[in-house]
């Protein structure tokens, strides 16, 4: 085992997930949002930067990243700019303070967010290249549930942390404290990409523009059943997984929507990652990440009905009860999509696999936007139960899937 890379890995993990808990989109941002006078649209608006861009934006730089043979100096240009973006909401918060204009606020906001998360996308396609470079078989998986096991702790940590400042420290004073945290963090997280050592890939196509890139990938497809049965998945299961920032949102007006409210959710949530993280290292060891997909639709499908009744009872219990199942939702899913798609690629096309993937995600892209206008037009138990069936509907394309080492 490559013990260097391994320890890199999770250093990164586990500070990246102090960053994620400080700007938690299910839980923090909405908050964040609410609290500044926004609505249902504007959480669609930063819902759908959040999740889609970083996954549409993928389309733009893997043409550029595929044919490096050199990955790991665009990893790390792409997490320095995110911590500067980090940084820059901190500050957009703290302009917030002396300046409450609610529209340049959100304007600040979106296009901090608009380049933390293209730099992302960025950093993302060499991440997955040279995880998938360092590690093949049980070593993959034993990395990858590790990973997410030491995430989850940090993560119910920095709860811990984000609960204390949210109700220590007056709004919107507690926000910025938050971001300029995160950025913090993130930089120390960042060590962990500096010490990787990456082996150079010979590579055998010429550079592509990202028009080509985009006629290649209907052939990409029809070559590749195992990789559109999982963008389908992926797809389907989104549809349930982008309603938890609205469901948050909604809060407002049933509950006190306190720091000490979304401090709690937080925690329920990441306390949800924890304990179910052991649950699917059992699962992927017997089942392997088909096994573990099958678990993830079944849970991530059903959730959207259970927020209708729980929200019906007002009780905050049930509530924290439906966050602790977010979580273990969120943590399934992380880990059977990154290990299937790791899976079923090579060293030579991963990088294009994961631009794909990205590039054809388009519930994730284009629904939180889509989402947002609905909850003005439709009733709200409609779309929790109709985005349900539509997650379970990926059982069907699930068994289709064929992940070699399962």
């Amino acid at each position: 085992m490559n013990k260097r890379n391994f320890y890199g890995f999770l250093w990164h993990a586990l500070w990246f997930a102090f960053t994620s808990a400080f700007t938690d989109y299910n839980t923090v941002l909405p908050a964040l949002i609410v609290k500044a006078g926004g609505g249902m649209w504007h959480i669609g608006v930063l819902t759908f930067i959040s999740i889609g861009v970083p996954l549409a934006s993928q389309l733009l730089f893997t043409p550029f990243i595929e044919t490096r043979p050199q990955k790991k100096p665009f990893l790390l240009l792409g997490i320095n700019l995110r911590i500067v973006a980090l940084a820059g909401i901190g500050y957009t918060i703290y302009w917030f303070l002396h300046n409450p204009s609610f529209t340049l606020f959100m304007i600040n906001v979106y296009l901090w967010m608009l380049f933390f998360t293209f730099s992302g996308a960025f950093a993302g396609l060499s991440y997955t290249h040279l995880l998938g470079l360092s590690f093949e078989g049980d070593e993959r998986k034993h990395l990858i549930v590790s990973k997410q096991v030491l995430s989850a702790i940090g993560l119910a940590l920095s709860a811990t942390a984000v609960t204390f400042i949210l109700r220590q420290k007056p709004y919107p004073g507690n926000y910025m404290q938050l971001f300029f945290m995160a950025s913090g963090m993130l930089l120390v997280a960042s060590a962990g990409f500096w010490v990787l050592n990456e082996k150079t890939v010979k590579i055998k196509k010429n550079r592509t523009s990202i028009l080509n890139f985009l006629k290649r990938i209907p052939q990409i497809l029809r070559d590749n059943k195992n990789l559109t049965y999982l963008i389908i998945t992926a797809n389907l299961l989104s549809a349930s997984m982008i309603l938890i920032p609205f469901i948050t949102g909604s809060l407002k007006g049933k509950f006190e929507f306190s720091g000490s409210l979304i401090g709690n959710l937080l925690i329920f949530q990441y306390a949800g990652m924890i304990v179910s993280n052991w649950v699917w290292k059992k699962i992927v060891k017997t089942k392997g990440f088909k096994g573990l997909l099958k678990m993830t639709a079944l849970l991530i499908g059903s959730m959207p009905p259970m927020a209708y009744f729980i929200l019906q009872l007002n009780m905050v219990l049930p509530l924290y009860f439906f966050f602790f199942l977010v979580g273990s939702g969120i943590s399934a899913f992380k880990i059977a999509i990154e290990g299937g798609l790791l899976e079923i690629s090579t060293n030579e096309n991963r990088v294009l696999f994961t631009g794909v993937f990205g590039a054809t995600n388009l519930i994730s892209s284009l629904f939180p936007l889509l989402t947002g206008l609905l909850f003005y037009l439709i009733s709200p138990a409609f779309i929790l139960f109709a985005f349900g069936l539509i997650s379970l509907s990926a059982l069907f394309f699930i068994k289709k899937l064929n992940c070699p080492v399962d």
